[in-house]
């Protein structure tokens, strides 16, 4: 595709600034038509950004973007986003892809049915850090994997969840804090660790009693490689901690905390580590949120965009496609499945 790929934004909340701010650094991208259902909004958010606003989703799916990124609440992704995959747009989706592993199958389904790219929002995948520990995981650098737990201990105030009626409902929410905060930390436990063969979960309502969805939540998952591990999740714990992953293996261990290495040890040093300590240990800014939901750059957003927009012009590898997003989404719904019914649930 020669020229400049050209962006539509359906939904404008608060995320879709950040979509906003970092397709404006991508000089192979622009933007150019936003939607909303509330179409004032969406006509301020055109005035802001210089783009077009369109009246209703059929004109900007009759526009001539190639592609779009959804950001609406997250229980209508798919009714968002499978219209755009049939006009043969490429997308971009928020986390998660779906709150049901249905809606995420049938989304993942029609991407692939009309040749569309799809890309899960997991930015925190594109962190110098968590490259390299990838890095070590498919070198073998930590031998055997032991034990791998998942961290979020955040805090939200009352008004997060009055100030926006679909947040903390089943509905459109999904869940709480793991579906909602907690996904992308879950996300990067799979990517390191590989699939869950069992979890068994439990949540409860601490501080948020009035909303429909879990506020903390812990889980214990076995996973296939025989290693042991821990989710736990919160938007009750005040002031708000970074988040954290922690992965042991018996010839080594990192920590992850934020988007800084932390600690990074093994058995058999590399000449190369003292750099990856020194380097990673400073933060790129790709993460954040810990007390407020946007004290987060768009730097994640923007390498996530620029290597679907080459994707799109060129045919390149995707690090987060719709498989890759699906991952989490079977993981958390099996953590509220367990939670339901008292029981632990197996992957097959």
């Amino acid at each position: 595709m020669a020229g400049k790929v050209k962006y539509g934004i359906i939904g404008t909340g608060a995320i879709a600034n950040l979509h906003a701010a970092a397709l404006a650094q991508i000089a192979n991208a622009e933007l150019v038509m936003v939607y909303d259902t509330v179409l004032e909004r969406a006509r301020e958010f055109a005035a802001k950004h210089n783009c077009r606003c369109a009246e209703s989703m059929e004109e900007l799916l009759a526009s001539e973007v190639h592609a779009v990124t959804i950001a609406t609440p997250s229980g209508v992704h798919a009714q968002c986003a499978i219209p755009a995959a049939c006009a043969g747009k490429h997308i971009l989706c928020e986390k998660p892809l779906e709150i049901t592993v249905s809606k995420t199958n049938d989304l993942i389904r029609t991407c692939e049915t009309h040749n569309v790219r799809l890309s899960a929002v997991f930015q925190s995948r594109f962190s110098t850090s968590v490259r390299k520990i990838k890095q070590a995981v498919d070198q073998g650098r930590f031998g055997q994997h032991v034990l791998a737990s998942a961290s979020v201990r955040w805090y939200r105030t009352p008004e997060y969840y009055a100030n926006a009626g679909w947040r903390g409902t089943w509905r459109l929410d999904g869940g709480g804090a793991l579906m909602n905060q907690g996904i992308h930390t879950v996300d990067l436990l799979l990517h390191f660790n590989g699939d869950p063969r069992e979890v068994t979960g439990r949540f409860t309502r601490v501080m948020h009693q009035g909303i429909e969805v879990e506020d903390t939540v812990v889980a214990m998952v076995q996973f296939k490689n025989g290693s042991l591990g821990t989710i736990e999740a919160s938007t009750a714990c005040a002031p708000g901690f970074p988040r954290r992953v922690e992965l042991s293996g018996t010839k080594g261990s990192v920590v992850l905390e934020g988007d800084r290495i932390i600690r990074w040890d093994f058995v058999e040093e590399k000449p190369e580590d003292e750099e990856i300590r020194r380097v990673c240990s400073q933060s790129e800014g790709t993460q954040g949120g810990a007390t407020d939901p946007m004290a987060i750059s768009c730097e994640g957003h923007r390498r996530q965009l620029q290597e679907l927009t080459d994707a799109i012009q060129g045919g390149s590898h995707l690090t987060a496609p719709g498989s890759e997003g699906k991952r989490a989404v079977e993981l958390i719904c099996a953590v509220y499945e367990s939670a339901r019914t008292g029981t632990s649930i197996n992957f097959l």
